[in-house]
């Protein structure tokens, strides 16, 4: 049984997270952690971990600010890489990404937590074949007391447009039906409703982080039935392990090409929330 050594960028709650799921795997081996401290203070330390032989990829959970400088190292290590969403934080560093993805020959996974739930689920998995579908509504949110981010629908929606992109394919078009932002000492309040039209129906995207209850919510609509997908059931809650188990299980694979649309589909989102603010 082949055994990888592990390099964990970053240990805050997601690093924990993972170290703790390392742990548990026979096959991986949590070789070396970069905590914040280091990550801040010390950039030599940060290189000389990026160019160690015997790591055979490197998971990043670091906070999304730093995601690009730590990707263009692990691409220039030539390493296998795992890595939170949202993947990049501007569409500059998007483009330079898919520069250098595109002759990266080791595999990239990104950790969607919902549609890593969809992929493992053969009954979820059909959900994407149905073509008597009317409509699909996505509830993302919760209430966050405080945040140290500006843009936090940016931090939630890849999750649904995952789906959406890899389950349907890219919308024809999308609208924003409701955008309402506020501003208070400790945190940013958002709400935001959109409309993606699709070949044979619509989706329906509804978030907020001041929502009453935690919600990651996908209703299908079919033409006498509603099928729930719920994330935040406990059954939904091991995506983490999912996400090694896909590593493992695969000779090659690239998230990033197949989530080309998803972000593609952000930044455009987010350059109409600009006009629209």
């Amino acid at each position: 049984m082949k055994i990888f050594n592990v390099g964990l960028i970053g240990y805050g709650k997601m690093g924990k997270i993972f170290a703790k799921e390392i742990k548990r795997k026979n096959n991986f081996n949590l070789k070396k952690i970069l905590t914040r401290k280091i990550l801040n203070k010390n950039l030599l330390s940060v290189k000389k971990f990026f160019n160690e032989k015997d790591i055979d990829v490197f998971v990043i959970t670091s906070p999304i600010c730093t995601h690009f400088k730590y990707l263009k190292y692990a691409y220039e290590a030539n390493k296998d890489i795992i890595i939170e969403k949202p993947i990049v934080e501007n569409l500059n560093q998007f483009k330079k990404l898919l520069t250098l993805n595109k002759k990266f020959k080791k595999k990239i996974l990104i950790h969607h937590n919902d549609l890593l739930n969809f992929e493992k689920d053969k009954t979820l998995k059909k959900f994407g074949k149905i073509n008597n579908l009317r409509k699909i509504e996505m509830i993302y949110g919760k209430h966050e007391r405080y945040n140290s981010y500006k843009k936090p629908f940016f931090d939630w929606l890849p999750h649904p447009l995952a789906i959406i992109t890899n389950l349907f394919g890219k919308p024809n078009k999308f609208k924003i039906l409701k955008y309402k932002k506020m501003k208070t000492k400790s945190k940013i309040k958002e709400y935001l409703d959109l409309s993606f039209t699709l070949n044979n129906f619509e989706v329906f995207l509804y978030f907020s982080n001041n929502l009453n209850k935690p919600s990651k919510k996908v209703i299908f609509y079919e033409n006498k039935k509603i099928k729930i997908y719920d994330g935040y059931l406990k059954k939904n809650q091991r995506t983490v392990k999912i996400l090694l188990e896909k590593y493992c299980n695969s000779k090659y694979i690239n998230d990033l090409n197949s989530n080309i649309d998803t972000y593609k589909l952000l930044f455009q989102i987010e350059k109409k929330l600009l006009k629209h603010s």
